[in-house]
C-alpha cells in the first residue's frame, strides 16, 4: 500500500510536469514562435495537469500532520490551486468554443501556469523550509470580504447570460 504523502509527492510531481509544459507551450504562442503544435500541446498538457490537480490537493490534505487546513500556507496553497484551476478551466473552454490563441489568451495560460508554480514553490517552504517564493508574503492568508465575494458572483451571473456567440440578424 502506499502512503498518502508518497501519493502526494507523485501527484505533485505529475501535476507541476504537466503545468510547467503547458507554460512553455503557452508561451511559444504568446511569442508566436515555434512549431504548429505549440497550441496543442499547451493545452493538452493543461489538461492533464488539470486532471492531476485534484489528486495533488486530496492527498496533500490527508497527508498533512495537523488536523485540517489550520497554517496559513497550506490556506494559500488552496486558494491558490484553486485560483488556478479555475482559471486553467476556463481557457480551455474558452478555446473549446473555438476562440483564438491570441495575446490574452495566452496571457491566461501563463497565470494559470504561474500560481500552479506558486502553489508548488510555497508547498516546498512548507515542507522541506526552503523555496525561490522568498519575497512573496505567504503568512498572510489573502481572503476576499464579503461584499467583494458578492460582487464577483453577481459579475459571474451576467456573464454567463450573455451570449458568447454573435448573432447575425
Amino acid at each position: 500500500m502506499i502512503s498518502s504523502s508518497t501519493f502526494h509527492v507523485i501527484t505533485t510531481e505529475l501535476t507541476v510536469g504537466m503545468f510547467a509544459l503547458s507554460g512553455v507551450a503557452f508561451l511559444l504562442c504568446l511569442i508566436r514562435k515555434g512549431p504548429i503544435s505549440r497550441e496543442s500541446v499547451a493545452h493538452w498538457a493543461l489538461l492533464g495537469g488539470l486532471i492531476a490537480t485534484p489528486f495533488a490537493i486530496i492527498s496533500g490534505i490527508n497527508s498533512t500532520p495537523s488536523e485540517g487546513i489550520t497554517d496559513p500556507l497550506l490556506a494559500n496553497k488552496v486558494l491558490l490551486s484553486m485560483t488556478s484551476t479555475g482559471i486553467a478551466i476556463g481557457v480551455l473552454i474558452n478555446r473549446k468554443l473555438g476562440a483564438d490563441v491570441d495575446v490574452k489568451h495566452s496571457s491566461l495560460g501563463l497565470l494559470s501556469v504561474g500560481l500552479m508554480l506558486a502553489t508548488a514553490g510555497i508547498g516546498g517552504e512548507y515542507s522541506r523550509g526552503e523555496t525561490l517564493l522568498f519575497l512573496v508574503p505567504k503568512e498572510t492568508v489573502f481572503l476576499f470580504p464579503l461584499w467583494a465575494s458578492i460582487m464577483i458572483a453577481v459579475l459571474g451571473i451576467i456573464m454567463i447570460s450573455k451570449s458568447a456567440i454573435q448573432h447575425r440578424v
